[in-house]
């Protein structure tokens, strides 16, 4: 979990997932948000999750050439889902649960 500081010249090491759950302001935004990833020789993914009223930034990222693999998801049915995997995560790595809750600090400051 990040703000969008730590997506413009930091290198973090073994990223190989980049999870945006707010919609970037710019195709750029979401370039250098995901740049977090895939650094070098490394492989890496990014998943972008927007609302119903955030898929016109689809086409933005189209234009850019960006390549999409669109999912249409159930919110009741995932975010629980999608929420226990994450409270597992979180509950066996007390330092990223300690930055999760910093990330969501900052960004509601």
């Amino acid at each position: 979990f990040a703000t969008d500081v730590a997506s413009r010249g930091l290198d973090f090491p073994s990223v190989d997932w980049v999870v945006q759950a707010d919609c970037p302001e710019d195709v750029a935004t979401y370039i250098h948000r995901v740049g977090r990833t895939a650094r070098y020789t490394a492989a890496g993914k990014g998943l972008l999750i927007l609302t119903p009223g955030e898929s016109e930034f689809m086409n933005e990222l189209e234009k850019a050439k960006v390549p999409l693999k669109p999912i249409k998801l159930n919110p009741k049915k995932q975010s629980s889902r999608v929420q226990s995997s994450i409270q597992g995560l979180l509950s066996k790595d007390s330092d990223l649960k300690y930055l999760s809750q910093r990330a969501v600090v900052c960004y509601l400051r």
